[in-house]
């Protein structure tokens, strides 16, 4: 009998007592297993050229980087690497650039575990994935701009993903392609 698959996971967080905490968190999931961490975007960096990883789960604000540079850094170096952005920031344009530089989920400090755990396992599955509170600010901005920020056809995406539809159910519903959903 074959052992099941383990997700290798590295986490990037600036704060010591973030890491062991979303380490202590993430114990008891048989399919997960944090085989790296680093403080800043430099060790991670490092860290990612000899450490084979399948996830990589970091905070937004790192303190060698600006902003979106990392993501950016980490798209460029290991295209095929999915990221998640853990943060505390729920400012829209935060989320809109985080996922426009290549995360492909965004979740809240402030979410639950199993939050964070379905996130995951949604991006590792090869989906993208925002929180429903990230979603709903998401909505807010949107309405509050008069629809600007977000077309018709993403607002309706982003509602069906608050009801935590996976991209390909969206896909279906709305006869599009799950790339689309994603983007």
């Amino acid at each position: 009998m074959s052992e099941a698959k383990r997700w290798r996971i590295m986490l990037v967080d600036d704060h010591r007592i973030l890491l062991d905490g979303i380490k202590t968190l993430l114990s008891s999931e048989p399919d997960m297993e944090i085989v790296a961490e680093a403080g800043d975007a430099r060790m991670a960096m490092q860290l990612l050229t000899y450490v084979h990883i399948d996830l990589l789960v970091t905070d937004f604000s790192l303190p060698d980087t600006q902003h979106t540079d990392f993501l950016s850094q980490l798209k460029s170096k290991f295209p095929s690497l999915p990221v998640l952005v853990l943060s505390m920031h729920d400012e829209p344009q935060i989320i809109r650039d985080v996922l426009g530089s290549g995360a492909k989920a965004y979740v809240m400090k402030s979410n639950s575990r199993d939050e964070l755990v379905k996130a995951m396992r949604h991006v590792m599955m090869g989906e993208s994935y925002v929180s429903p509170e990230v979603s709903l600010k998401l909505l807010e901005a949107n309405q509050k701009t008069n629809g600007s920020v977000l077309t018709e056809r993403e607002v309706e995406i982003v509602k069906l993903i608050a009801k935590e539809y996976s991209n390909k159910q969206i896909a279906d519903m709305l006869f599009i392609s799950e790339r689309t959903v994603e983007s």
